[in-house]
């Protein structure tokens, strides 16, 4: 247990965007633009490409922490993949290699979802798209879309822990957003073209 719980963690902890804004550009991502190591930051930052690229990682890592624990271990997957999947955003938020200041999850929470709940994160993940293609907001998109998915999931899903873990992400993903937040409500918050 503690053994796949360290392997989602570390899993989750690398910092794609850090290291594709190094490679793209040679600059630190976490002292350029708004300073998040997060795909949105790197596509208005370091480029289009860059940033979509690490959206694509980012999204991945906790569906290869969820796919590996699931092949080693299938009982324990089965019983905790909600607790594997928080931990590995959770590793994504707070690596251990940026002295626990990551990104916000957003990307990670889509990844994981949709090993977990397919269908209902496609959808989640359409509301996304279209409120930025609309709103040119990609933290109202996020924000959203997340909600709207985790009542899904509240609802749905079996287990009081499994609530009590989805929930618990919900929520650190939107204070890691409370700046954004904060400039949503003030209309000052920064717009991103798609």
């Amino acid at each position: 247990m503690l053994s796949s719980l360290i392997l989602a963690y570390l899993i989750g902890s690398i910092p794609f965007g850090k290291i594709i804004t190094k490679i793209f550009t040679n600059k630190d991502i976490t002292k350029t633009g708004s300073g998040n190591i997060g795909a949105t930051n790197v596509y208005r930052s370091v480029s289009k490409k860059a940033g979509i690229l690490v959206l694509f990682l980012d999204g991945i890592k906790p569906i290869l922490s969820l796919l590996v624990i699931q092949f080693y271990n299938p009982d324990l997957y089965y019983e905790y993949k909600f607790l594997f999947f928080a931990t590995s955003i959770i590793g994504h938020i707070f690596p251990i290699w940026l002295k626990f200041k990551g990104g916000k999850g957003v990307a990670c929470f889509f990844g994981g979802n949709l090993i977990l709940m397919t269908i209902p994160t496609l959808i989640a993940m359409a509301v996304w798209l279209l409120t930025v293609k609309l709103s040119k907001l990609s933290s109202l998109g996020a924000l959203l879309s997340i909600f709207l998915l985790t009542s899904y999931e509240l609802i749905f899903i079996y287990g009081n822990l499994n609530k009590g873990i989805i929930l618990l992400v919900f929520l650190l993903i939107f204070l890691k957003h409370f700046s954004n937040i904060k400039r949503l409500i003030k209309g000052e918050e920064n717009k991103i073209d798609l």
